[in-house]
């Protein structure tokens, strides 16, 4: 898997984020920035990177430095307790972290009503530790996203997430 994982260019992500110049944008699981820095290369809010790990953290700090991106909010903790301000996310990022989290939606409840979150998973890791694209589109639809699947490499699939509209009249 690594050598997929590898493979996979951030401007093949950015395509599927659809980022605006305007969007407030969150990096859940940033580890160093693979997707942080160029997303705060394109728009002129803070983009919100959140991890764990924080060596991962300080070493996107110094990389950030290091190319001058100021528009970077480092936040270390687990994004299952993280909260925003409520419907101000336009997009969400979570690459190869969902499968370690026991409760998937909640991390995400702060995505306005018109957001996109973008999932990036495998399916490739051991029994057990994998999350299934069926299972979590499943999970995603009954919590009331609409949900576009597609793959990236043979094992990498991406989910395209959005809350789903109600219309008035139907």
């Amino acid at each position: 898997m690594a050598a997929e994982t590898n493979s996979i260019t951030s401007e093949e992500l950015l395509d599927l984020l659809e980022l605006n110049e305007r969007d407030h944008v969150a990096d859940l699981g940033c580890g160093t920035g693979f997707l942080t820095i160029p997303i705060a290369r394109i728009v002129s809010t803070d983009v919100h990177a959140v991890d764990l790990d924080r060596g991962a953290l300080e070493e996107l700090k110094r990389r950030a430095e290091e190319l001058q991106v100021e528009n970077i909010l480092y936040e270390h903790m687990s994004f299952e307790y993280i909260r925003f301000s409520q419907n101000t996310l336009h997009k969400v990022i979570t690459r190869f972290v969902l499968h370690e989290l026991p409760n998937l939606v909640k991390v995400i409840q702060d995505l306005r009503d018109d957001g996109l979150w973008l999932i990036i998973e495998t399916e490739a890791l051991s029994k057990g530790n994998s999350l299934s694209s069926d299972d979590l589109v499943r999970k995603l639809q009954s919590a009331g996203y609409e949900v576009e699947r597609g793959y990236l490499r043979s094992t990498i699939y991406y989910l395209i997430a959005r809350k789903a509209v109600r219309r008035s009249g139907l």
